[in-house]
């Protein structure tokens, strides 16, 4: 659950930071209005998504050990998490101590308001294979009329552990199927993506840091009809306490022919980063 919560503040903080930085920049630029939008529009879906899984490793370790891979049980479990304080959550287990499987629902009724005033209503549902976070573990993350903020989130999202977390760098691949997002003028987004990241931790945990892998991808097409494709030139690298990557290389491709790129700098925390757009480059501080 620490890899999770520690994925999903930095990365959401970071893709919401990154988009006010290139909301600011000056037409010379040659970054449209639309292109704005689209871009701003993609970091916030990203980052809803992303938050479902991390209440999904919230949700994974909350059962002790016997309800987990109790067999044929069912109960109600506490998530001891602000985001679920509201939410009723139950548990069926139907697996055996040597292969655990079950179903966890995340039920936040007519709403639940968190302390940063995110409001979530729906319900979450994760299905779980194996022992939470070893090698090959999976949890298939589906929705039941979810909303965030009033934008309804749909798609699978599956889970998967590649390397364990016995290990010093746990690592987890994360795929997005038939991802869209419905916001409250009734217009959509759509959304897949498949990214891969790893826990590199350090003897101090305010030293950990996670790596995005270069070959993570995501794609999907804006609310305004824009098909958009997002790679990496190089690797994400991560620190707390830094709001946005230190190192890497992000490119985004609009309508299969516009490229806009965001460069993280050289690993310092500085919250510096250069964008480049139709070659011309600005470099930008983050306050």
């Amino acid at each position: 659950m620490k890899l999770t919560n520690l994925f999903t503040k930095i990365v959401a903080l970071s893709l919401v930071t990154i988009s006010g930085v290139i909301s600011s920049c000056n037409e010379e630029d040659r970054l449209t209005a639309s292109d704005t939008q689209d871009i701003t529009e993609e970091a916030l879906t990203d980052a809803y998504f992303q938050d479902i899984d991390d209440i999904g490793g919230v949700a994974i370790e909350s059962p002790d050990d016997n309800q987990y891979s109790g067999g044929r049980s069912t109960g109600t479990i506490t998530i001891t998490d602000d985001r679920c304080k509201c939410a009723v959550v139950t548990i069926e287990a139907s697996g055996t101590s040597e292969n655990p499987q079950g179903l966890i629902v995340v039920d936040f009724g007519a709403g639940c308001t968190d302390y940063r005033l995110n409001t979530r209503k729906g319900k979450l549902k994760f299905a779980y294979t194996g022992w939470r976070f070893m090698p090959g573990s999976k949890v298939v993350i589906t929705t039941e009329d979810y909303f965030i903020n009033e934008v309804k989130l749909e798609g699978t999202r599956t889970s998967t552990n590649v390397q364990g977390s016995t290990s010093d760098a746990p690592k987890f691949n994360v795929v997005l199927t038939g991802g869209k997002a419905t916001f409250p003028d009734g217009s959509v987004a759509e959304r897949e993506s498949n990214i891969t990241w790893e826990w590199i931790r350090a003897a101090n945990p305010s030293e950990d840091y996670l790596i995005i892998d270069p070959q993570s991808v995501a794609h999907g097409i804006t609310r305004g009809g824009r098909s958009y494709d997002v790679s990496l030139v190089e690797a994400l690298k991560y620190r707390r306490f830094c709001g946005i990557a230190v190192d890497g290389i992000k490119r985004y491709i609009i309508d299969e022919d516009k490229e806009i790129v965001i460069d993280y700098g050289d690993g310092t925390c500085d919250k510096s980063v250069t964008i480049t757009v139709n070659d011309v480059t600005r470099n930008i501080t983050v306050n």
